[in-house]
């Protein structure tokens, strides 16, 4: 996984009790079905006030896109009020509670460039890659993890995939967007049925390889989809003939570890 400078808004105004949400997209929950809700309904009650939180949430993540938006304000969430309510946690304990709310949220406690393991809240940090730029293609149909994961007929990873993954790292012996291109390389095994339910999904990959994208893949369990460029040039043309498609469309860059963790604070 790797983090990118593609992010949403998280705004924290620390009350006397209480869990309230207020996200300017629709068709995001702002109860307790909200990632940022349930992230800080399991931090423990701090020992004095304030005991309660509001979080306003500026959406700029795609939702149902599969780029981990939920994730990510889960993972924002738990870092702010370890702070706002002087809570005496260590990472590690922030770590355990991350992985109960998402597979996927403690990746968002280290960004950077990671490879996640067992049911992906196993987070190795690796060397930052660079050297390219990514354009995010949205077919604008938000797709369930559940529904795509229903749709999937057989073992997602075969024994010999497995064995396989624990060593498929950065070399760093060819430039760092040739690692990344190779990572994209490896594939992602929802595609299949996450395009039965977006078709779209197929299209917009073949689009960005003809477009010069060094590697094309869905993003998570879709429906967006991502290609890596190196060509400024190239990827200033996908983003244009995408958006004409009527594609909503992303450009960002990587997000480096150092320079995620200080964002996020």
């Amino acid at each position: 996984m790797q983090t990118v400078d593609l992010h949403d808004d998280l705004m924290f105004e620390v009350r006397p009790e209480g869990i309230t949400i207020d996200v300017d997209d629709p068709t995001v929950p702002s109860g307790p079905e909200n990632l940022a809700f349930r992230a800080a309904a399991a931090l423990p009650a701090p020992a004095s006030p304030p005991r309660g939180v509001h979080i306003r949430i500026r959406k700029a993540i795609p939702a149902g896109s599969g780029l981990g938006g939920g994730s990510s304000d889960a993972a924002a969430t738990l870092l702010a009020l370890r702070r706002l309510w002087g809570l005496d946690l260590p990472h590690w304990r922030l770590e355990e509670i991350a992985a109960t709310l998402g597979a996927d949220v403690p990746f968002f406690l280290c960004g950077g460039t990671a490879l996640l393991t067992g049911t992906g809240s196993v987070v190795e940090p690796l060397p930052d890659l660079g050297g390219y730029e990514v354009l995010v293609v949205f077919p604008g149909l938000p797709l369930s993890t559940r529904e795509v994961y229903a749709g999937v007929s057989e073992s997602l990873t075969s024994a010999l995939r497995i064995s396989s993954m624990a060593t498929f790292k950065p070399t760093l012996k060819g430039g760092l967007a040739e690692e990344a291109e190779a990572w994209v390389r490896a594939g992602n095994d929802l595609e299949e049925s996450a395009r039965a339910l977006c078709p779209a999904i197929g299209e917009i990959r073949a689009h960005l390889q003809a477009g010069g994208a060094g590697a094309a893949a869905m993003t998570g369990s879709g429906s967006a989809v991502f290609g890596i460029f190196r060509n400024p040039g190239a990827i200033g043309r996908a983003f244009s003939e995408a958006r004409a498609r009527g594609f909503r469309t992303i450009r960002c860059a990587p997000l480096k570890r150092e320079e995620f963790r200080r964002r996020v604070g």
